[in-house]
């Protein structure tokens, strides 16, 4: 994690954001405190192969139902209204 301060920042914006597209993390410092932290865009949570197994299970099993939940579900459907 680089550190960085305003009146830097403000000189170098290209160069921060360089970094950080790299995968750095900045904190932005303003009178000795860390008024900022710029860091990467996280990825997909699909991008994960863990995760999208999950997933792709969890949608499955949406498309099967669940047994003995059969039938009609809205109240129009329940009513024949």
């Amino acid at each position: 994690m680089g550190v960085m301060s305003v009146r830097e920042f403000h000189e170098k914006v290209s160069e921060a954001l360089a970094l950080v597209a790299a995968g750095e993390s900045l904190d932005i410092v303003q009178d000795g405190r860390v008024i900022a932290e710029l860091r990467p865009k996280p990825g997909s949570k699909l991008d994960d192969p863990a995760f999208r197994a999950a997933y792709e299970r969890l949608v499955k099993g949406l498309e099967i139902g669940v047994p003995g939940l059969t039938g009609p579900a809205t109240y129009e459907e329940r009513t024949g209204r």
